[in-house]
């Protein structure tokens, strides 16, 4: 196994966790470290990641499906409007120089980052659990639903990433559905909307097969194992550890992408 396999398989076991235990992608991890560990350009490393996020995601929701915690109503509706985006984020990739793209995915970074490190989801969690036992969770309208998707799918598109981050807090916040359930909704959402992305990038040129098989190989156990975590404790350590890290690796990206 050469190292750039073993640094292929580490990445997908980073991008696992963050899928399982967070409900995203994880391609919020997997981009930047495609980019600076094994020198993806920046458009390879957008649909590379993608290809690995439908099985990471998938194998994330398997054990909220299992315990009843994924609203396919909401999955429904969403995902439509989604897909139609993603595939107008990815064509919009195509037309941005490589460098402005890293620089925009490291902004990316930094808030998910921020959120990461002050708990702002974290607490919004928490007051949402405390709130859980005295209302019933109803599903919103579609009216609702579909500007979610419109912005979920193209950022999905645009930047290789699930939409999760975007999901879950309108999920939590607007909609009112129980914090778990948020998760898994969201990762069934990340699988189906990261398709169309996916074959738009493989046309374009953007996927490294030669990565992907060592990527998922990491990924998708992490990502069980991650949702196993996620149900069972709280995640305060890895927020703040994925947290401080993102900083990091968006700092390293900008850095990198000035000095070339």
């Amino acid at each position: 196994m050469s190292s750039q396999d073993i640094g292929a398989l580490l990445i997908g076991i980073a991008t696992g966790l963050m899928a399982g235990v967070f409900g995203v992608g994880g391609g919020i991890v997997a981009t930047p470290l495609l980019r600076l560990l094994l020198g993806l350009t920046a458009h390879e490393a957008i649909g590379t990641t993608l290809a690995i996020i439908v099985p990471t995601s998938l194998a994330g929701s398997i054990n909220y499906y299992r315990q009843k915690l994924v609203d396919f109503k909401m999955v429904r509706w969403l995902v439509g409007p989604a897909i139609l985006t993603s595939y107008l984020g990815v064509q919009t990739t195509a037309l941005v120089n490589g460098q402005h793209l890293m620089i925009y995915f490291a902004l990316l970074v930094v808030l998910a980052a921020l959120d990461m490190l002050t708990g702002f989801s974290h607490k919004l969690k928490d007051k949402k659990k405390q709130e859980e036992g005295s209302y019933e969770y109803v599903a919103p309208g579609v009216a609702q639903i579909l500007p979610v998707g419109l912005l979920a799918g193209f950022l999905s598109g645009f930047f290789g990433v699930g939409g999760g981050f975007i999901m879950i807090p309108i999920f939590i916040s607007l909609f009112n559905m129980p914090v778990k359930m948020a998760l898994g909704t969201s990762l069934v959402c990340i699988a189906i909307i990261s398709v169309p992305g996916t074959i738009a990038h493989f046309y374009l040129d953007h996927v490294r097969f030669t990565y992907v098989l060592m990527l998922v190989l990491g990924a998708v156990p992490a990502s069980i194992l991650g949702s196993k975590l996620a149900i069972m404790i709280k995640d305060n350590w890895l927020r703040r550890g994925f947290g401080t890290v993102m900083l990091i690796m968006a700092a390293t990206i900008v850095y990198r992408e000035f000095a070339n």
